[in-house]
């Protein structure tokens, strides 16, 4: 075989494998698993169930910021919307989560508990009617506020992808 048989080769299979392989890419989408006519969503302030300050509205402003970056659904004022996602902040919880040989504890971990309501209203169904989770790890540093603040603020960053992912593509 010749050397420009070869390249020839190559360059047909890959002018057919090319588009073949990237094609399907490009048409998926996570809005197509919502239920039918959902395009938009409001999400109001949690409501918060705790003695714990400013977590409801940390917590909400970084949901929106996930659908916003996400772009499956509009995010829209209740009376324009066609889906609501309510959520309440039942519980904050710091639990030792690593300990030292001497016994005394070196890191927490702080575990937000979230109830979550999707409700479509063009139809009044609820979607989605569960309780999760997301935690956060912070060094125990004499009882710094600064350090849970940090876990609290990983417990939200996972806590908001999930309620993202459990919304649009939970079906």
């Amino acid at each position: 075989m010749s050397t420009l048989s070869i390249k020839y080769r190559t360059v047909i299979l890959c002018a057919f494998a090319f588009p073949l392989l990237f094609s399907s890419c490009g048409i998926y989408s996570f809005s197509g698993n919502l239920p039918g006519g959902v395009k938009s969503i409001a999400i109001p302030v949690f409501e918060n169930q705790t003695a714990e300050f400013g977590i409801v509205e940390t917590l909400t402003d970084e949901v929106v910021g996930q659908f916003t970056r996400d772009n499956s659904l509009k995010i829209r004022d209740l009376d324009a919307a066609d889906s609501v996602l309510r959520g309440t902040l039942m519980r904050v919880e710091d639990q030792p989560f690593t300990v030292r040989a001497d016994e005394s504890v070196e890191e927490y971990k702080v575990t937000l508990h979230v109830r979550l309501v999707f409700e479509n209203l063009k139809d009044g169904k609820i979607i989605l009617d569960e309780s999760i989770s997301g935690f956060g790890v912070y060094p125990f540093g004499g009882g710094s506020r600064a350090q849970r603040d940090e876990g609290i603020e990983e417990a939200i960053g996972k806590l908001s992808q999930d309620i993202l992912n459990k919304t649009v593509s939970g079906w």
